[in-house]
């Protein structure tokens, strides 16, 4: 071995790397920003949860009341008076994300010893949610009942129903509508932007100038080619998700192939348009951080959008994956038809994205052709 000539070698290669400014802050800054939202949203709790509170007890001196103040003095939650009949509006309605009912004769059973109980209606489509809500709740009402009233808080319970998801759906259920845009806009991704960058490396493109093909041939064929490869794989990830992982699901199964077709359109063009900015696989490879890493992280597939500060908001506003998402869980979970709001006004978001995907991906791919 020959440690000078090993040495020399790799004083080439960090020269080399030096001198590329895009891909050391690729490398060093992007991981480094990723951990940081990563490390910040790992502790982070859903925020402003609404509670809606239905008091029944008709006692003179309520057990309820003594219970909801201490809900509200709590902290954790806006708590939102209502009537009954109102509960399950309020809900469907996301002006509330759940209601705790209290019985007519609430405050008599805990007097007289026997066993009491509330009910607790979720709205159950996000498990973080669900888990914060009855994980604050359990200990916000039994540590009152036990300590400010006297009653032995096994005396009590709180009976849980859900409108969406429930207890019968597992984490792969709920992480599944966010998964299922993900993995096949990642993928499709990454695939269009190292072929599309092959293309332009091995002279691909110099051939089609001297081809009888049009400018708008070319865009159109480009589109199409990778278009169907994406079409191909995320269709099979569905299909495999649905059916050989056996997830959950309420809606039309159509309507979330046609969010993830439009996802894939969407990935397509993006890539052709980013991959010129590379000068080789590697740094092709590196635009997935800054483009997959935000969008999981803050368009909903760990998070809820609605449970982040403001400012994350705004940037999960700016991503098609969080429309996506919000369109697949509301067909999945909840069971609405693309007729709904929730679901027919978020896919045109996502076809908006894709359009101006596309309009930048045709302008690249005619700049390519002359």
């Amino acid at each position: 071995m020959s440690w000078p000539r090993i040495a020399a070698l790799a004083l080439r290669i960090l020269t080399q790397f030096r001198r590329d400014r895009r891909t050391l802050v690729l490398i060093f800054v992007i991981p480094l920003v990723v951990l940081g939202l990563l490390g910040y949203l790992i502790d982070l709790e859903p925020s402003a949860v609404s509670l809606g509170v239905v008091n029944e007890d008709v006692a003179a001196i309520s057990a309820a009341d003594r219970v909801i103040a201490d809900i509200e003095a709590s902290g954790d939650f806006i708590v939102v008076p209502l009537d009954s009949e109102d509960v399950d509006r309020k809900i469907r309605g996301g002006e509330v994300q759940g209601a705790l009912i209290f019985p007519s004769d609430f405050t008599q059973r805990l007097a007289s010893g026997l066993e009491s109980s509330a009910s607790l209606v979720l709205e159950g489509s996000d498990s973080k949610v669900v888990g914060y809500v009855r994980a604050n709740l359990a200990r916000i009402v039994t540590q009152g009942i036990s300590e400010v009233l006297g009653v032995d808080s096994s005396f009590f319970n709180i009976r849980t129903t859900f409108i969406y998801g429930g207890a019968g759906y597992t984490t792969l259920d709920y992480l599944a509508p966010a998964l299922l845009v993900l993995m096949p806009f990642f993928f499709v991704f990454l695939l269009t932007s190292v072929s599309f960058l092959r293309e332009r490396t091995h002279g691909t493109m110099e051939r089609l100038l001297a081809s009888p093909l049009s400018r708008a041939d070319t865009v159109t064929g480009y589109m199409l080619g990778f278009g169907v490869f994406a079409l191909v794989e995320s269709v099979l990830i569905l299909v495999f998700t649905v059916y050989a992982l056996g997830v959950e699901y309420n809606g039309s199964i159509f309507i979330v192939i046609l969010t993830v077709v439009i996802m894939s359109v969407a990935a397509v063009n993006l890539g052709i348009f980013l991959s010129t900015f590379a000068r080789n696989e590697f740094q092709a490879v590196q635009f997935m951080p800054m483009v997959m890493f935000p969008q999981a992280l803050l368009g909903g597939l760990f998070w809820s959008v609605d449970s982040l500060p403001w400012g994350l908001r705004w940037l999960s506003y700016l991503m098609p994956l969080t429309y996506a998402n919000y369109a697949a869980e509301n067909v999945m979970i909840k069971g609405l038809g693309i007729g709904d709001w929730a679901v027919g006004a978020n896919l045109l978001i996502i076809l908006a994205f894709a359009a101006a995907f596309i309009l930048l991906a045709s302008r690249t791919l005619r700049s390519e052709v002359g």
